[in-house]
């Protein structure tokens, strides 16, 4: 069996302690004390042959760790269900047996949020997200953040989510003119063309809400199922909603072209199919207003009442529905490009903006100091309840107002 790492090292710091003990025996042998040379040199391999231990623990604990952490994984997100009390998660056996006012810390260090959407969409990373909370807690936050992504399309349709340490206001640069170059050719010696961008700043501020629950001591004691995972999974789904719900009426208020108008008639509908300049010409006006730069990973977002109207667009020959069936291929694509479902977006009315269409890397959603998961047995005490809350600090702006486009309906 080849050797590890960790072994190789630590058999390397067995040689160099070997080799200064037999300096130093050198020495003792012939009765005078180190040279200089000597002395240099039996320093040095200490020296290194602690380096190399501090090594090797380092890699056992991460390999220790990355193997707690898939066992936590597995038993938190119920990918091994339990088969009896006696199996118990590493959230559920604190869930029983946290002192009161104890909290689970779940912070991530660099990007948790990103990586928990890697995992909603398919992947398959399981690195540690806490610096303190323990494998537990990393599998919680997973847990929580998977929950309340795959409930909001939103933050899957690309939105930059990102994570800071403390909700203090941070100004974001936001650009509203990008600096181009000029058609004239930069002759030799002659002054250069000059283009600049318009930036601004947008104040980026969060806010605090929160999912309490009160679940009964028996239960809390008693259960047999994956009480933990039912926590998580309806936690992560509120915060989810609410946290989506933010990046909603941040898009609305930042996003503020629009790229396509309905005619008089489409109040609430995208017009009739058969005449030019409804029905499919409008989402086509629409994808072709926003920049080519923007459109590489652009993506649709509107609400479901919206995106059934755009299912029941008909080929005026055929009677086929333009895009495919509900369960068909292109299902959830517009023109090629991704569509994602968003409750929060406007329904069509007067005036309404409802499908927005661009790069929603420009959305940028904030988590301050990550989710907080905490039990108390005081709060209800008096029925004999454990609350168990969830709580995130978020808010959302947008940097470039040019990424993205929407289609408005019209007055009349």
């Amino acid at each position: 069996m080849a050797k590890s790492i960790a072994d190789q090292l630590l058999e390397r710091r067995a040689q160099l302690l070997q080799k200064a003990q037999d300096v130093a025996q050198k020495g003792v042998a012939e009765g005078r004390d180190l040279t200089v040379e000597e002395q240099t040199s039996f320093d040095q391999m200490i020296a290194e042959a602690g380096k190399l231990s501090e090594r090797a623990a380092a890699i056992n604990e991460g390999e220790q760790r990355a193997r707690e952490l898939e066992d936590s994984f597995k038993n938190v997100t119920g990918a091994d269900k339990r088969s009896g009390p006696s199996e118990d998660g590493v959230f559920g056996k604190w869930a029983r047996e946290a002192r009161i006012g104890d909290g689970y810390d779940i912070r991530p260090v660099y990007g948790a949020e990103k990586r928990a959407l890697e995992r909603a969409r398919g992947g398959v990373e399981q690195r540690a997200m806490s610096a303190s909370g323990g494998v537990g807690a990393d599998g919680v936050y997973g847990q929580l953040w998977e929950y309340a992504i795959a409930t909001s399309q939103l933050l899957q349709a690309g939105v930059d989510i990102i994570n800071t340490a403390d909700g203090n206001t941070l100004p974001f640069p936001a650009a509203t003119v990008h600096a181009q170059t000029s058609d004239t050719v930069a002759a030799a010696n002659a002054a250069l063309a000059s283009s600049d961008a318009t930036i601004t700043t947008v104040n980026s501020t969060v806010s605090k809400y929160a999912y309490m629950t009160l679940v009964p001591t028996e239960l809390v004691q008693d259960a047999t199922f994956d009480l933990e995972g039912y926590i998580a999974r309806a936690g992560g789904r509120e915060l989810g909603r609410r946290i989506a719900k933010i990046a909603s009426a941040a898009a609305v208020a930042g996003f503020t072209t629009a790229g396509s108008t309905g005619p008089t008639g489409t109040t609430t509908s995208l017009g009739n199919q058969a005449t030019a300049g409804q029905g499919t010409d409008l989402l086509i006006d629409l994808f072709h207003s926003v920049l080519p730069d923007y459109r590489t990973d652009a993506s649709w977002t509107l609400a479901d009442p919206t995106f059934a109207i755009v299912r029941k667009l008909k080929s005026g020959t055929t009677g086929d529905t333009v895009f495919g069936s509900a369960s068909g291929p292109l299902a959830d694509t517009i023109l090629n490009k991704p569509v994602y479902v968003d409750p929060f977006l406007p329904s069509p009315a007067a005036n309404a903006k409802t499908i927005y269409f661009g790069d929603w890397s420009a959305l940028q959603v904030r988590i301050a100091g990550g989710l907080r998961f905490e039990r108390s047995n005081e709060y209800g005490f008096g029925n004999d309840q454990v609350a168990f809350r969830a709580i995130v600090r978020t808010g959302a702006v947008v940097v470039d107002p040019n990424a993205v486009k929407y289609f408005a309906h019209s007055a009349t």
